[in-house]
């Protein structure tokens, strides 16, 4: 069925179904096309994607997912009354470079400079007022649950522990705030496209496809806070190494100025890996995902020692010239 009205929408014939993350895709000659869903259509939300997928392809980004513009003049076809957007990479194959710190910056860099503002896609500016959303709706179940006096392991554990990750999420928000007053954004600072969460494994496996449909607008240094955070996260006693290679690349492209680095620091001190792990428990997932993230929880509350040493030293691992940008010490870690 969808083969026919991507054949009579566009004039391409698929080949072969490929699996590729969330997106139903197909091969088609020498070009992987994805069918994006978009239930309801936003069109200042599709309008800004491709904006900043325009943007890279023209600074010569080979890998942007661009969209693809039907035969009735839209860039938006229905499947059974559903709409749909169809992208397409025409470059399949990358060579593989390990140096993901250069890459990510180059693309940062590349996306720099869109000639009209971004706001339906943009996240500039409200990490402030989204951190303390997430914090005050924990802070809500923690008295409820605090009141119940549970004798379930998770809801034990979260009592004891959340009060030490709310300080450090508080701690992150004054952090954030005392930059935004204390220092100056330069051009590097400006807004750029990002990843919700960017890793390792975003630009892996078997094509390397940049997908509009998996970015938002933000500075730079989420994409590079969430990295490190990845890495320490699953190399907790080894991740000094991939951290000062990665910081290093990355600054190949352009040194961080003060605001990046304090930027940077104020999003890894926010615990959101605590956060989603407690959002994601309370949203009543299945039995076995449950019993999950009660280990979860248990292993983030019994490595937190190791998550402060990791704070602590970050400005020296990431080879961050703490003393010369005149960046602030958190005293109590």
């Amino acid at each position: 069925m969808i083969e026919e009205i991507i054949f009579e929408s566009y004039g391409i014939t698929p080949e072969r179904e490929e699996v590729l993350g969330k997106y139903p895709s197909f091969i088609s000659g020498p070009t992987i096309y994805s069918i994006i869903p978009l239930g309801e259509v936003d069109q200042e939300e599709l309008q800004e994607r491709k904006m900043m997928a325009d943007q890279l392809i023209q600074q010569g980004d080979r890998y942007i997912a661009e969209f693809v513009m039907a035969n009735h003049g839209s860039y938006v076809s229905e499947a059974e009354e559903q709409p749909f957007v169809l992208v397409a990479v025409r470059t399949l194959h990358e060579p593989r470079s390990q140096q993901l710190g250069r890459k990510i910056a180059k693309f940062h860099y590349r996306a720099r400079g869109i000639p009209t503002a971004i706001k339906a896609c943009s996240r500039i500016g409200q990490w402030k007022e989204l951190w303390e959303q997430r914090i005050d709706q924990l802070e809500q179940i923690w008295n409820e649950k605090l009141k119940a006096h549970p004798n379930n392991p998770f809801e034990k554990e979260f009592i004891d522990t959340f009060p030490y990750y709310m300080s450090l999420g508080e701690t992150a928000i004054q952090y954030l705030v005392d930059t935004e007053i204390d220092d100056t954004p330069i051009a590097s600072d400006s807004g750029t496209v990002c990843y919700d969460r960017f890793t390792s494994e975003t630009w892996s496996g078997k094509y390397c496809i940049k997908n509009p449909f998996d970015w938002i607008f933000d500075h730079a240094t989420r994409d590079v806070a969430e990295w490190v955070r990845h890495h320490y996260l699953h190399n907790q006693h080894t991740y000094q190494p991939g951290v000062s290679t990665f910081m290093r690349e990355y600054q190949t492209i352009g040194p961080l100025s003060s605001f990046s680095s304090r930027l940077l620091y104020s999003r890894l001190l926010f615990p959101i890996h605590y956060f989603e792990v407690v959002e994601e428990y309370f949203s009543s997932p299945k039995e076995a995902r449950a019993n999950e993230l009660e280990e979860q929880i248990q292993t983030i509350a019994n490595t937190s020692a190791y998550y402060q040493e990791f704070l602590r030293s970050f400005y020296e691992i990431a080879q961050i010239p703490s003393k010369r940008l005149q960046l602030p010490d958190v005293s109590w870690l």
